[in-house]
């Protein structure tokens, strides 16, 4: 490639930078005071920061422009801005801007700082069943809302789910860097998300690009299935002291339901587990019979009352030609690790 060719290209890129962007701008303390680091993602930096006129916290990602040089990152950028965009729901983190500046681009989303489901794990050690059925609807209250809108997050663990304040109980499921937008037509492709909590479909992309499944919503479900046992349990479903022997576990659906950390567990919770857990998509619940479930119906009718609550009350503060306040806080820190007699939450 030329000089020259080389040089358009990345004025094409700066270009659709600058169209993903609400402001530009020479430098971000101009309109934010920058605090310090909240997180990291694959090739970003989340931090604190103070709106300047409005006085009000926000969580900034940080994504150095010269990342987005890589076709593929800036790609995944799109879409993960794209996605935000359209969302407004309760229980999903909300985006308040998008700023770029000529060495930067920089994601403003609502702080949320209640801290991460992992850590409420870590400390709690597993959750009281009444507990773990609230927590789970308002999950899938989050899930139901993106797959309604044929989004699939790809990344769904205690990570990505934070608590909107110190001892609160709500919750909202945040980063989008892995999302993907699927159709009957173009179904998702390629590895990502993370390996305890990746469906086998996803794996099938692990060695070979060329021969692994085009997946969809299912490989959500999976995920959900992994996370109600970490929920309940406080340990991960599927643990391999090498990589290879983890990815063959989940490919295989292998776990069990120890004794000690179960034997309190009701049956109908085992059961939702179970058909979420199952490597044929086929016969994996869907998103529609997992919240008729027995285990967690009661539990969804009431989120879906709580939803439609905080909806017409957002409305109301928040009216169609006023600009909605909100955004991301995506804490990929160091991660602690909480061991039982049998299993680990990784």
């Amino acid at each position: 490639m030329s000089l020259d060719e080389v040089n358009v290209e990345l004025q094409g890129r700066r270009a659709r930078l600058k169209a993903l962007a609400d402001a530009d701008v020479t430098n971000i303390s101009a309109v934010y005071s920058m605090g310090e680091e909240l997180g990291r993602g694959r090739f970003s930096v989340v931090r604190g920061a103070i709106h300047l006129k409005e006085n009000v916290g926000y969580a900034v990602k940080e994504v150095e422009n010269e990342s987005l040089d890589d076709e593929e990152n800036l790609e995944a950028l799109e879409t993960e801005i794209k996605i935000l965009r359209k969302l407004r729901h309760p229980h999903i983190v909300n985006l308040k801007e998008v700023v770029t500046t000529e060495t930067f681009t920089y994601i403003v989303m609502e702080l949320l700082s209640g801290g991460e489901l992992f850590h409420r794990i870590v400390e709690k050690g597993c959750f009281p069943e009444e507990e773990a059925q609230r927590l789970f609807a308002q999950i899938l209250m989050s899930m139901n809302y993106l797959h309604e809108m044929n989004i699939v997050h790809r990344d769904v663990k205690p990570e990505n789910i934070l608590y909107c304040s110190t001892g609160a109980n709500e919750i909202k499921l945040i980063d989008f860097g892995y999302a993907g937008i699927w159709s009957v037509e173009k179904p998702l492709t390629g590895l990502c998300g993370t390996p305890d909590y990746v469906a086998p479909e996803v794996l099938s992309w692990y060695d070979d690009d060329e021969t692994g499944k085009p997946y969809g919503k299912g490989s959500d479900m999976w995920s959900m299935g992994v996370l109600l046992y970490v929920i309940l349990s406080g340990c991960s479903p599927f643990n391999g002291e090498e990589e290879e022997q983890l990815l063959k576990l989940v490919a295989e659906a292998k776990y069990e339901f120890y004794e000690k950390e179960w034997e309190h567990i009701s049956a109908e919770a085992k059961d939702l587990i179970s058909k979420l857990l199952v490597v044929d998509t086929a016969d994996r619940l869907t998103m529609e019979q997992t919240l008729a479930h027995p285990w967690v119906w009661k539990a969804v009718e009431r989120a879906r009352e709580n939803v439609t609550t905080r909806s017409i009350e957002a409305a109301k503060q928040n009216p169609p030609t006023a600009q909605v306040d909100v955004h991301i806080n995506e804490d990929t820190s160091a991660k602690a690790t909480a061991s039982c007699s049998s299993c680990t939450i990784l």
